[in-house]
């Protein structure tokens, strides 16, 4: 498959590439297939279509905000006094949430690199770069008080930017120094000059990256498993917020599966109908959480939102010989540099005994980037070879001690890395927005849209630390209420206008 010739997304294939995250487990077993009621009901206050991070996080906040007391009430989740006219005030209406395939959560989401790392240094603005620290702050504070770091593998730690080639490392350091005074705290540079005037800190070597030219270290970082915390969010809004007179729409959290939307139609009254391969739906508003797969419903877009495919491994890490062990890793990490191919990669490492090194990106070997293309059912070879065979020893050193030598395995004649195995190998589709930033916002009618369609997409394979509270701040802009008062603003340069449309094209 290759990218269409309209440029327009297609529908989520229907058997895509086995992502490590999608693995089968309990939660899946609840979960795929899942319908909260039997048939589609005839109507609902809001209708998500998405069910990755944006759409999860949406439905979390529009519920809390808007739906505490109804749809709780007689639900046994604890009601509280003064149902009567307070029910009727904080009622929601009904949340219903499609999903094309059969697995919740089995986009871009399932199928990423397992990092959220918040871009301080290389963001295109302050803003951008406050609001992704925010977004990173709040999952963890989330994952903290709901008490789920263990059932998510969230594990805060630091993100090393290696830089291999030098014109590259330049322009990092120029960034950097570039940072205003409350974000240039946030990172750290490190090469062997630096190292020099620099008694005590880190190295090159420590860092495990000894051939680097030299390093950016951001302080704010995790590893974590995403599919689990989005399904953990959405688990529990089926606890809280059952469904009641469904097939009318009802109250409560309806999670339809299977479910691919078909088309959108616009009526009289501000309402929408919401085309499904098993019948249509009336909306009162419609949330598209779509990201790379948005133009399929809004064709106008599909010069602002391309579809990019992402490959991604899970590679057995080398044991030392001696005692058998694998390296743990302190950092998770990205590979930069300007060559014949330019590298732009990321790892993470999942937890020990097993260690696996969730490495992905090359899109240099891929033909033409990847770029347009939608579907995520197949692995690209040279790809899936680059990967296996360019991080160890060079650029990424997995020894024990840190020796840099070279592991276990004896590399082929001629090249200086070692071959991993592979558990996994799968792809993923991105939303890469034309200027880089995402849209969020109500859809203007020049791009198919009108009064109650709103849109949250196009993270440019950067949505864990943008999504979840790009969520919230789309939440904001429909139920016309803060969620909290902390202040928090969407960046000017994520929001959908029609002046901004005309700037970017």
């Amino acid at each position: 498959p290759g990218p269409s010739s309209s440029g327009q997304a297609g529908l989520p294939s229907t058997i895509p590439s086995a992502s490590y995250w999608l693995q089968p487990s309990d939660v899946s077993q609840r979960l795929d297939d899942y319908r909260s009621t039997p048939d589609l009901p005839q109507s609902a206050d809001t209708v998500i279509v998405g069910s990755g991070i944006t759409g999860a996080f949406a439905a979390w906040f529009l519920l809390e905000q808007t739906g505490r007391t109804k749809v709780v009430v007689g639900s046994g989740a604890g009601a509280g006094s003064g149902a009567g006219k307070e029910e009727e005030e904080n009622s929601n209406g009904g949340i219903l949430m499609l999903e094309a395939r059969r697995q919740p959560c089995s986009g871009a989401t399932g199928r990423n690199g397992g990092h959220c790392q918040p871009y301080v240094y290389s963001a295109s603005t302050p803003s951008i770069a406050e609001f992704e620290l925010a977004t990173y702050q709040f999952l963890k504070a989330f994952v903290e008080e709901q008490g789920i770091a263990g059932v998510v593998d969230w594990r805060t730690l630091r993100v090393v930017h290696a830089y291999l080639t030098e014109e590259v490392w330049e322009g990092a350091k120029a960034l950097v120094e570039k940072l205003p005074e409350g974000l240039r705290d946030q990172v750290d540079l490190v090469d062997d000059e630096i190292r020099k005037g620099k008694e005590g800190g880190e190295t090159l070597r420590d860092l495990r990256v000894p051939r680097a030219k030299g390093a950016v270290v951001q302080k704010h970082a995790a590893s974590l498993w995403p599919w689990k915390l989005v399904v953990w969010v959405l688990e529990r809004l089926l606890e809280r917020f059952p469904v009641r007179n469904g097939s009318m729409g009802g109250e409560g959290f309806n999670l339809q599966t299977n479910t691919p939307v078909l088309g959108l139609e616009k009526l009289g009254d501000g309402r929408w109908t919401v085309i499904t391969s098993r019948g249509n739906i009336r909306a009162n508003r419609v949330l598209l959480a779509m990201n790379g797969y948005t133009s399929n419903l809004l064709p106008e877009m599909k010069d602002l939102i391309v579809p990019v495919r992402s490959q991604v491994a899970s590679l057995r890490p080398p044991k030392d010989a001696a005692s058998g062990k694998v390296a743990e890793l302190d950092y998770s990490y990205a590979f930069v540099s300007e060559e014949k191919f330019p590298r732009d990669e990321y790892l993470m490492q999942r937890p020990l005994p097993g260690g696996e090194l969730i490495y992905g990106g090359a899109r240099s070997h891929a033909e033409n980037k990847a770029v347009g293309v939608w579907q995520d059912d197949e692995v690209e070879r040279g790809v899936a070879t680059y990967l296996r065979q360019n991080l160890a020893p060079y650029p990424l050193d997995l020894t024990l001690d840190k020796s840099d030598s070279t592991p276990t395995d004896t590399p082929k004649e001629g090249n200086e890395t070692t071959e991993l195995e592979a558990t996994h190998q799968w792809t993923g589709i991105m939303g890469f927005s034309r200027d880089s930033s995402p849209w969020v916002g109500r859809v203007p009618e020049s791009l198919g849209g009108g009064e109650n369609l709103y849109m949250c997409a196009g993270y440019t394979g950067h949505g864990m630390p943008q999504a979840a509270l790009a969520a919230r701040m789309i939440v904001e802009e429909i139920t016309g209420k803060p969620f909290a008062d902390d202040g928090l603003k969407l960046p000017q340069e994520m929001v959908l206008t029609e002046e901004r449309v005309r700037w970017v094209r």
